[in-house]
């Protein structure tokens, strides 16, 4: 029994070896980019802090506590409370680490780095991963949601952000604050629920061949979510179309409309000139057809006009006309009366108003080939009902999707399975 014995200790030896010699990337900073273009910002801070040039660490002012101090450009120059430097960047930061620079009356953790450049300061906030998301996991999702969505929302996201180190590089920041990026509003609007989502998670990033993914997120499909192909240009591997589970969505189904002189006047500020709509050339949800994405969203709609016929991608129009997403459709409907006056007696003079609420008469569109031509005629007050789906560009977590399925008791890993693609959530840190 001893070599057994020696065997089994020789094994263990070896898989603590393995576990050992596993090196993981340290937490790293991310450089948010909070301002640009100022020419002026007020600093302060919940504990005693400090100016100092970042790169000779010359300090510029030691501050009590909530002291505001004055940060200028001008003659291609900073001044701190009027006083010249000669630095090109500046850093605040609170001596305690766990203090809070104040930037124009927002709270931020970490450090404050102001840049000056040729067309004004730029203000970035330089601070471990994991504080950032403290703010963006409550600000994309609202956190009275279910924990494992919101797990599922802080791995998103701190994929998200890996991926997207060095965006705004040309810029002197890693990430901006807005949607473009992630939406991050400082530690003002943290939250415990959300700290708690962050902190079950920490470290855990999406990988796809053993990298961290593009972990693209939105509001909610309507249906089903789109191939990043579809929607960006680009194959993705694990940003496939799938289907969704946001019924409850207040976005989920919506309706707008417009008149033909809305249109034609919205494409010409656009650039577009038509001249009066006479016809829309664009299929139906679930027609198969080439101008339509396999999870329904648009490809391109054609306006011919009395002048001009524009073929714009689905993304454009959605731009132009300000709707939730590239998932609608067109029809054209004539209006018919909701209330009628009916003589209460003959000869009377008398007349009751009844609702009869009829419902509009939907102009017949004209097949040719494979195209749905929508006919305009401006004769009958026609007006264009955009029926759509979904809002948000529908490519990878639905965030209601991830609500619905974390009521249904999905944990975060099972969300966020359903709709990233053959990919692994693992340790980066």
């Amino acid at each position: 029994m001893g070599w057994k014995k020696h065997l089994i200790m020789g094994l263990i030896l070896v898989l603590l070896m393995g576990i050992q010699s596993r090196t993981f990337a340290a937490q790293p900073n991310i450089r948010v980019g909070l301002w640009t273009q100022q020419t002026n910002v007020t600093v302060s801070a919940n504990e005693v802090f400090e100016i100092r040039d970042p790169g000779t660490n010359d300090r510029f002012g030691k501050f009590t506590t909530g002291t505001r101090v004055l940060i200028t450009q001008k003659n291609n120059r900073l001044y701190v409370n009027d006083l010249p430097v000669k630095s090109i960047v500046l850093s605040v930061q609170a001596i305690d680490e766990n203090g809070r620079v104040e930037v124009n009356n927002k709270a931020y953790r970490g450090k404050i780095l102001i840049k000056k450049m040729d067309n004004g300061m730029t203000v970035i906030n330089d601070l471990p991963l994991e504080q950032y998301l403290y703010s963006v996991v409550p600000e994309e999702m609202p956190s009275s949601w279910p924990i494992e969505a919101l797990k599922a929302q802080a791995v998103a996201a701190r994929s998200y952000a890996i991926y997207s180190m060095n965006r705004h590089e040309a810029e002197g920041y890693d990430v901006c604050a807005l949607t473009h990026c992630q939406v991050y509003g400082g530690s003002n609007v943290e939250n415990e629920i959300a700290a708690k989502a962050v902190d079950a998670t920490r470290g855990q990033v999406l990988l796809y061949d053993h990298k961290p993914i593009f972990a693209a997120f939105h509001a909610s499909s309507g249906g089903s979510t789109e191939n990043s192909e579809d929607v960006w240009g680009t194959f993705i591997p694990y940003l496939r179309s799938v289907t969704d589970y946001d019924q409850n969505s207040p976005d989920y189904h919506w309706m707008v409309q417009f008149t033909p002189a809305d249109l034609s006047q919205l494409l010409s500020q656009y650039g577009y000139n038509i001249g009066t709509l006479q016809s829309i050339t664009l299929s139906d949800f679930n027609s198969g057809q080439s101008d339509r994405s396999v999870g329904g969203a648009v490809k391109e709609v054609v306006f011919s006009g009395s002048q001009n016929t524009v073929e714009l991608t689905g993304s454009k129009v959605r731009s132009i006309l300000g709707l939730k997403s590239t998932k609608f459709a067109i029809g054209v409907f004539v209006p018919l009366p909701k209330k009628i006056d009916v003589a209460i007696a003959r000869n009377s003079g008398y007349n009751k108003s009844i609702d009869v609420n009829l419902p509009d008469y939907q102009v017949p569109k004209m097949m040719t080939g494979s195209k749905n031509i929508h006919l305009i005629t401006d004769s009958n007050e026609e007006i264009i009902k955009v029926e759509g789906y979904g809002s948000g560009h529908r490519v990878g977590m639905s965030q209601w999707g991830a609500k619905a399925l974390a009521e249904q008791g999905y944990d975060y890993q099972s969300i966020l399975y359903t709709y990233y693609t053959e990919v692994s959530i693992e340790n980066w840190y």
